[in-house]
């Protein structure tokens, strides 16, 4: 892994916050051509973040202070 554990689980939480808030715009907000634009974005978004943490496939060493 090129970073630290917390790192990964940080970025994962972000992604799961992400996919929370995209659930709540898609399906209680009313349709928009402007709620529509915020979908498109948090999927892109949650697409580039999920490429990021499967490309990070070095091994897991423990940092030395």
């Amino acid at each position: 892994m090129l970073h630290k554990i917390s790192d990964f689980c940080n970025k994962i939480d972000t992604i799961k916050k992400m996919s929370d808030d995209l659930r709540v715009l898609k399906y209680q907000t009313p349709k928009s051509k402007e709620r529509d634009f915020k979908v498109q974005n948090l999927i892109d978004t949650i697409q580039a973040d999920c490429l990021l943490v499967s490309h990070d496939k070095s091994d897991y060493g423990k940092e030395e202070s």
